[in-house]
């Protein structure tokens, strides 16, 4: 959208900040979910490397993941 369109509509600006906290509240939602998965996955015996190529992480990211979680 120009300035022209948002001059004097503040409801557009409320509303588009409405859809980007629903989306930040998705992604955090998101990654809750996949830490769970990883962390159930490594305690079902899935080696590191094995969860960073499904996921697309790094083995790095993975360890530092777990480490946070206690394991």
């Amino acid at each position: 959208m120009n300035d022209d369109v948002l001059a004097g509509r503040p409801d557009v600006l409320v509303a588009a900040v409405g859809r980007l906290r629903s989306a930040e509240a998705e992604v955090l939602r998101a990654r809750r979910e996949l830490s769970a998965l990883i962390v159930a996955e490594r305690k079902a015996g899935v080696p590191v490397a094995e969860l960073a190529r499904r996921t697309g992480q790094t083995p790095v990211d993975i360890r530092n993941l777990l480490g946070a979680t206690g394991l």
